[in-house]
Parts: C-alpha cells; sequence; structure tokens
C-alpha cells in the first residue's frame, strides 16, 4: 500500500462509519501520542544519537529492517543541516567531508544485508501527519476486520497485536494499541568501506657484520734523525694501531756522564794545619781526619761547626794546640747545636788549652772508642751532652766540665773492658744538669781479671749521686785522694757485681781512697740523720779501706755501732774510717 492509497479512501466506508470511529480514533490517537512520547524518551535515553531520515512521502514498503535501538547512534548538531539521504554518499572519512562532516557509524553484524546505520534521534522529532479521524492517512483498524499490517511488522496472533520491537505492549486486556502510519525513510544498507590497508614496511634486514681486518703488524720504530721533518708531516698525528708495538729498548746516552756528586763531608788526608790566619773557618759539613793523617789546629784559631756537624777522627790524629790567652775553640755558627768531637778505633786526640761549647746535639759531646784522649787545661760547657769514653785511656789535667745538660748519665764516663789507665787530675766538675741518680764522674771496670789503674787526685766534684763513682767486677790499682766530694745525695760510692772476701780480713784491693774532703750532703729521712744533719759519705759494697780522710767534722763519720758519737756524713759497714782526719787537708782543691 502506498501513502496515496492511504489518501483516497472509499467513500462508502467513511460515511457508514463515521459516527462509530469517533470515540475509538480519539482513543486511538491518544494512545499513539502517549505511546510516541514514551518512544521519544526512550530514545533520548538509551540511544546517544541517530541517523537521520527522510520527510513523509517515501513507501513504507521498501522498509526492510528496523535498526535495533541498543545500537549507538550519532545525533547531528542543529547547525549541520539534516543528514543525507539515501541517494547521497557518505564521506568514509569524517572531518576531510565539508558536507557531511560525520559519518554515521556502521555497526557490524558479520551480514552485509544486515548492516545498516542507526537511526537519528532527529527522526523521532519529525511531526507525523494528522492522525484524526478524519485523516485519510490512518484508516483505523476494525476489531471485526484483519488489521492490514506494515511490511516486516507481525500480524496479530490470537487477536492481539505483537507490539513493535523496543515499544511497550497493549495498554489493556483486549484493546489493541493503535498503530500509526509513519513516513519512515527507507534504510538502505551502506557498504562497510574496507579498512585502510596498511603496507608493511620492510624490516631492514640486519647488515653483515665486517670482519675484523686482520692487525697490522707494528713496524720497527724508526731511529731519530737530526734532519727536520716536513711541516705537514710535523704536525699530523700518525695513526695509532689497535695494539700498540712493544716498546724497543731506548738507545743508551752517549753523553759522557758527570763528575760523581762530592762526598757528604769533608775529608782531611795527610798532614794539615790550620793556621790562625785562616781563623775563623766554617764547617758546613762534617770533617773526617782521614787513617794516617794528621790535622793540626794552631794556638787561637776558632772552628765555627753548622748545626748537627761533627768531626770524625777516623784512626788519625787530631791535635788542638792552644796556649794560655790564645785557646783553640770549637763553637756553633749559629744558636743551633753542633753534634760533637768523635774518635773510631786507634785515634789520637789532644785538646790543649782549648774550649768546646754549644755541641752535644745527640746528648754526647765526645765519644771515643779504643783510643787514648788528653785533655789540658781546656773547657768544656754550655753543651747538650756528656763525655763517653770506652776502652780509652784517659789523662786530663787542670779542665773544667760546668754548665752542661747532660740527659743520658754522667758528666763523664770511663768504661773499660779491659785494663788500662785513668788520671783526673786537678779537674772541676760542677754545676751540671744531670739526670736523676747520676754521678757527676763515673769509672767502670768490666774485667774480672784485668786491673784498671786509677790516678784520681785533686779533683773537685761537686753535685751527683755520688760525686765519684767506681764500678768494678775485677781488680783495681791505684789512688783516690785529695779530691773534695761535696753536695748532694751522695760523696763516694764502689759498686760490684762480684764481691771479693779475703779470708784473712784484707780489703782485695791495693787501691788507697785517703787525704779526701767528704761533706755537705743531704741526709737520708731517718730521724737520727735529719737531726745531726748527717749525710752519706760513702757507701762500698765490698771490704773498702778509706782511713785518713776527713768527714766535716773531728768526731769523725757516724757510724750507728762503731762510732755513734760521731758527727760527720756517715759511712757504711763495709768501710774502714778510722783514725780519720780531724782538720781538712791541705792538698785539696779551693771550693
Amino acid at each position: 500500500m502506498t501513502p496515496d492509497d492511504q489518501q483516497s479512501p472509499d467513500p462508502q466506508f467513511s460515511d457508514q462509519s463515521q459516527s462509530k470511529r469517533i470515540s475509538r480514533d480519539t482513543l486511538l490517537l491518544l494512545g499513539a501520542l502517549s505511546f510516541l512520547i514514551l518512544a521519544v524518551a526512550l530514545t533520548f535515553l538509551f540511544t546517544p544519537g541517530g541517523q537521520p531520515g527522510e520527510e513523509a512521502g517515501v513507501p513504507t514498503e521498501e522498509l526492510t529492517t528496523i535498526p535495533d535501538p541498543a545500537y549507538p547512534v550519532v545525533s547531528p548538531t542543529p547547525d549541520q543541516g539534516a543528514y543525507p539521504s539515501p541517494g547521497q554518499p557518505t564521506s568514509p572519512v569524517a572531518g576531510f567531508d565539508p558536507a557531511y562532516p560525520y559519518p554515521m557509524p556502521v555497526v557490524p553484524t558479520g551480514d552485509p544485508a544486515l548492516e545498516t546505520t542507526a537511526t537519528p534521534d532527529d527522526a523521532v522529532g519529525v511531526v507525523p501527519p494528522s492522525l484524526s479521524p478524519t485523516d485519510a492517512a490512518y484508516p483505523g483498524p476494525d476489531l471485526d476486520e484483519p488489521t492490514t499490517t506494515l511490511p516486516g511488522y507481525p500480524g496479530p496472533a490470537g487477536g492481539q497485536p505483537t507490539p513493535l520491537p523496543g515499544y511497550p505492549g497493549p495498554t489493556g486486556e483486549g484493546t489493541p494499541p493503535p498503530m500509526p502510519t509513519l513516513a519512515l525513510t527507507p534504510i538502505v544498507p551502506t557498504a562497510v568501506p574496507p579498512p585502510p590497508v596498511v603496507q608493511p614496511t620492510a624490516v631492514p634486514q640486519p647488515t653483515a657484520v665486517p670482519q675484523p681486518t686482520a692487525v697490522p703488524q707494528p713496524t720497527a720504530v724508526p731511529q731519530p734523525t737530526s734532519e727536520p721533518l716536513p711541516p705537514d708531516e710535523a704536525t699530523s698525528l700518525p695513526a695509532v694501531p689497535i695494539d700498540p708495538p712493544a716498546p724497543t729498548a731506548l738507545p743508551l746516552p752517549t753523553a759522557t756522564p758527570g763528575p760523581p756528586p762530592p762526598p757528604p763531608f769533608d775529608v782531611v788526608s795527610g798532614n794539615v794545619r790550620w793556621s790562625r790566619a785562616e781563623s775563623p773557618l766554617v764547617l758546613e759539613r762534617d770533617l773526617q781526619v782521614a787513617r794516617g793523617s794528621e790535622l793540626v789546629i794552631e794556638p787561637g784559631v776558632e772552628v765555627r761547626l753548622a748545626p748537627g756537624v761533627s768531626i770524625f777522627v777516623d784512626g788519625g790524629q787530631l791535635l788542638a794546640l792552644g796556649q794560655p790567652g790564645q785557646p783553640v775553640r770549637f763553637v756553633g755558627s749559629t744558636g743551633a747545636r753542633w753534634s760533637g768531637i768523635f774518635g773510631q778505633p786507634n785515634s789520637f786526640v789532644v785538646l790543649e788549652h782549648t774550649e768546646v761549647r754549644g755541641g752535644g746535639l745527640g746528648g754526647t759531646v765526645m765519644a771515643l772508642e779504643r783510643s787514648q784522649l788528653t785533655i789540658r787545661a781546656s773547657r768544656f760547657t754550655d753543651n747538650g751532652g756528656s763525655i763517653l769514653l770506652t776502652d780509652t785511656r784517659l789523662e786530663m789535667r787542670d779542665s773544667e766540665v760546668t754548665g752542661n745538660d747532660m740527659p743520658f748519665g754522667p758528666a763523664l764516663e770511663a768504661s773499660f773492658g779491659r785494663g788500662n789507665f785513668v788520671t783526673l787530675t786537678n779537674n772541676r766538675f760542677g754545676g751540671n744538669r744531670l739526670s736523676e741518680g747520676a754521678p757527676q764522674v763515673r769509672v767502670s771496670n768490666r774485667s774480672t781479671f784485668d786491673t784498671l789503674n786509677l790516678a784520681i787526685e785533686g779533683n773537685l766534684i761537686r753535685g751527683g749521686a755520688p760525686n765519684l763513682q767506681l764500678t768494678t767486677n775485677g781488680p783495681l790499682l791505684g789512688t783516690v785522694g785529695c779530691n773534695a766530694l761535696i753536695g748532694d745525695a751522695q760523696g763516694f760510692g764502689l759498686r760490684t757485681q762480684t764481691p771479693q772476701v779475703d779470708p784473712n780480713g784484707v780489703p782485695p784491693m791495693r787501691l788507697r781512697i785517703e787525704n779526701n774532703y767528704i761533706d755537705e750532703h743531704v741526709p737520708p729521712i731517718i730521724p737520727v740523720y735529719l737531726r745531726y744533719g748527717l749525710g752519706r759519705g760513702a757507701t762500698s759494697e765490698v771490704l773498702l779501706d778509706m782511713r785518713n780522710n776527713w768527714w766535716g767534722s773531728d768526731t769523725g763519720p757516724y757510724e750507728p755501732e762503731a762510732n755513734p758519737l760521731g758527727r760527720g756524713d756517715s759511712v757504711g759497714v763495709n768501710i774502714l774510717y778510722a783514725p780519720w782526719l780531724t782538720a781538712p787537708p791541705s792538698c785539696v782543691p779551693p771550693q
């Protein structure tokens, strides 16, 4: 049936049933409007868009399928106009066709005949034709007559019409809903544009890894020539091989080596004399007197030694021969200390009218071993060390060792491992800063068989603990007399590690210790010593003969058992002291 057929009905049907359809058609119209409004509402609620349709006038028989409202549709905006008619081509790509900016979405179903575009929402808003009872477009159904159905619309089953898909069913029992006749736009399925075929780009094949070329063998290093290189060759850098060539042996220098550096000391060879005309002589480096050589320093010569500089007598002879009023002087060139005078074995050193000042950097101002030392009328003062002799024959007369710092023991220490001679006459030792318990002068005999010959006479020894100390493991022979042993903790002391006892009670050593002045020593912390001011005059670890000495009182030395009334300095139990001197001896030096 076409729309023209609906607009020209048979007049006999309209005249006969006009009065009968007024009330029924009104109800159907109201129901149709309700369904229409509900459909529009459902369309806006459940579909985001639709496909535009055409106005009425297109035959409804061409409608083949009814779109499923469940598929999403796209609604055009008001300013874009209506959607194109079925005869218009659609643009395959949105955004590239100005006449059709929005493509219709295609719902794939797998069947090309069923793949249609969705109905737009604006099609619902098209004003339908008049559904009044006099409208020829809607003949109106009759319960006694079969209702004409739309193509594709299922007919009534059991007297009840089947509602359209997606629309609500009948409103009441036995009352079929009115079916409005709409001028629907036939939906022509458009061909689904094939997806763009993307040609796969050719995967670049990996290039073949270049095979490593043979490493060039290093060539011989060219020998340097005297000819200069060209400018471009001189500035260009040679290619660096992968493996650097093995270093070749450098050519030996052809230049003649220079002279060897000078020795760190000056050497005296042969017989050398330093005269007063050359004075003062400054020694910036150590001085060595070679073996068999002799260095003679004439009267009035001053030798200035740089800090740390020493004089070594290596088996030679050093003779400093000063005269009264014209001494030979060994002094420092600056305020710092120089080292000292040292003699190796078989050396011979003589200091006459000589002054040694400012030495002793290492704690010793003079040291000789297995040599011979003679000191006469000389003076050692303001030094930082002592005089140390080992197996060296010593003769020291009329000399003075005062005002020195002695960090390692006595001011003068002579030690012997075999028999020898020690002569100390008319010397003065005192005013030296000693370490704790160190004596001022100490002479030691380490041999148990050889005899050490002593001649210690007329010396003033002040200070030390004791002032004079003898240490022996063997026999001592000689004299210790006319000495003034004054001050500090003790006057005289004898120590030994091998006590010797004579069966007849005779002192084992032929050593005479007499005419000595022994006084002014500090008393020990014992009440009787403190009460009478009695110091320790002498102590000995073996039997010792010390008769005819002055102990500081005419009553003699104090001895708790043999002489408790003595008010002189005390003596030890191993000392023979009686008779004693009742007056100071006249041979002692002035104090």
